[in-house]
Formats: C-alpha cells, structure tokens, sequence
C-alpha cells in the first residue's frame, strides 16, 4: 500500500520536473543572446558598418546576424544537454528551421522570434544612446577608440580590395598622403616612408593582410605602422600596445 503510494506521488511529481525544463533553456537561452549581443556591440557595429556599403536594407542584414547568434546559442544548449535536446521543440534537423513556420513547433519559434525582436531592441537603444551622448572633444575613451578603428578598418578593407581604386593606397604612417610609385620605388610625399624591394599592389595586400590579422587576434585598438632599422634592415613594421603586436610588414 506504502509502495503504491509512492509510485502515486512519484508519477504526479515527473510533470512538474518536465515542466520546469522547457522553462530552463529558454531563461538559458535568454540570458545568452542577450548577454552576446550587448559584449559584441563593437562587432555587431562593425558588420552594420560594412553592410551600409554593401546592402541596401541594413536592418534585414542585422536581423539576419542576430538570428545567427541565436541559432548558434541554441545549438550550444542542445550539444550541452546529456541526451542532444532539452525538449521536444528543439528536436530540429537545421538552425535555419527555427525561423521558418513549416516543420517546427509553435512554440519554439515564437521564444526564438521574442528573443530575436528583444536583441534588436537591445541593439538599437545601445547604438542610439552612443550616438545621443555628447562629450567634450578632448574626451577620448577606450571604447571610442575601438569604434573609430573598426570603422577606419572596414574602409581600408574596402579600399585594399576594391579592384576599382587599385592604383590609390594611402600611406600607413601619416595616413594622409597617397603612396606614389615611380618605377620601383614606393615613397610618400608627407612622411618618410619609401620602399623598393615590392610594387604597389604587394603593399596594398600585406597591409590589407596586416589589419586583418591583427583584428582577428581579438584586439580591436588601432594599430600604428612604422619604419625601423633592426640588424642593419630597414622595414616597415606594425605595432600595437594594447596587445604587444610588434611584427615586420615587409
């Protein structure tokens, strides 16, 4: 009789546990889009940046890359969970299924769609409250730094790449004047910078493969370049004090 019981109680606790799971990733899940979406403004700026010059609809283009993180958040709970899946509305093929209405659960879609909308609410107010904030010239912060880089270096991508502009690359140590090349010698008529052991086009690509490189090593600080004799070898080096990148250019 004891034993009956037992069983009885253990059967109406079960809908209660199960109950609670959906709750869980989904807070989880919550807590992590929300919390890359506001540590990853910079990027996130960046790539609205880019797609200003690329895409005409930026707003379809940022969605699109918040939809990304949350696919990929939720493909992060769902490898976590001991058995693949938490619930049986994220027993789902492909991340591209959450955002179509064919094939998934109600559910799921619209806690992926709150959250999404939720993101970019995030965002935008964040983006907006930088723009609004009025500080003295003078002023010049950490995060203001970033910002300027990421924007200057979305342009020297663009400029380092585009075949329509070849012939223009701007002088890495003033960053004002326009290298000039005059047979095989490389100079700059506002700095002291010259070379001749490559063409213009060599240059163009290491520099391009120089702001890449040190952008993808997590250091968002802008760089400077410089030209320096080391064991009787002049070269142009690149260095960083944020994240001690000090290496040769060419």
């Amino acid at each position: 009789m004891v034993g009956t019981e037992e069983k009885g109680l253990q059967s109406c606790r079960r809908p209660c546990v199960k109950s609670l799971a959906p709750l869980k990733w989904k807070d989880k899940l919550r807590e992590n889009c929300f919390k890359r979406v506001r540590e990853d403004r910079n990027r996130l700026l960046w790539k609205l940046r880019l797609s200003q010059a690329k895409f005409s609809n930026q707003e379809d283009f940022i969605k699109s890359t918040l939809q990304d993180i949350v696919s990929d958040e939720l493909q992060k709970i769902k490898e976590a969970s001991p058995d693949g899946s938490l619930s049986p509305s994220l027993n789902i093929s492909t991340d591209d299924m959450i955002w179509e209405y064919d094939g998934l659960h109600t559910a799921c879609q619209g806690d992926c769609e709150e959250i999404l909308l939720e993101m970019q609410r995030i965002f935008y107010e964040d983006l907006k409250t930088k723009e609004s904030r009025k500080e003295p010239d003078f002023i010049i912060t950490w995060e203001d730094e970033e910002d300027e880089y990421l924007s200057q270096l979305v342009y020297n991508h663009m400029l380092l790449n585009s075949d329509q502009i070849k012939e223009e690359v701007w002088c890495p140590i003033c960053k004002q004047g326009k290298l000039l090349e005059n047979g095989h010698h490389i100079y700059c008529i506002n700095s002291v910078f010259s070379g001749s052991q490559v063409d213009l086009n060599q240059l163009r690509v290491r520099l391009g493969e120089a702001h890449s490189e040190h952008f993808d090593r997590g250091c968002k600080l802008r760089p400077e370049f410089c030209v320096e004799t080391k064991f009787g070898l002049t070269a142009l080096y690149i260095k960083c004090q944020g994240c001690n990148t000090f290496e040769i250019i060419l």
